[in-house]
């Protein structure tokens, strides 16, 4: 509703990972290679954020096509990639929760 609003923050890079949708495992798939993804570019000092809120828009018809995405796929991991604005501050971990089975 904002004309200031952009829900990729204006970010340099978006990477949308798709899948084929007759792919059993293909959600899973996209989500491994989306953490990877994060992980390298985070490795190479690059910050990164799912948009996962884009999604609805990402696989309408017309977005599809203006982006490429063959009819036989669907829009799975949209992330945003860019040059942090700032350091991001240590967070506080919670214990452990170790399960096993006897």
């Amino acid at each position: 509703m904002s004309p200031e609003f952009n829900i990729f923050y204006n970010a340099g890079t978006l990477i949308v990972i798709c899948g084929a949708t007759s792919a059993p495992f293909a959600i899973a798939d996209c989500w491994l290679a989306a953490e990877n993804l994060m992980l390298a570019a985070q490795a190479l000092g690059l910050g990164t954020c799912v948009i996962g809120s884009a999604l609805g828009a990402l696989n309408l018809p017309d977005v599809r096509a203006e982006l490429g995405i063959p009819s036989e796929f669907a829009a799975i991991a949209p992330i945003i990639v860019g040059v942090p604005s700032g350091g991001t501050p240590a967070t506080s971990r919670k214990d452990a929760r170790i399960l096993f089975w006897n």
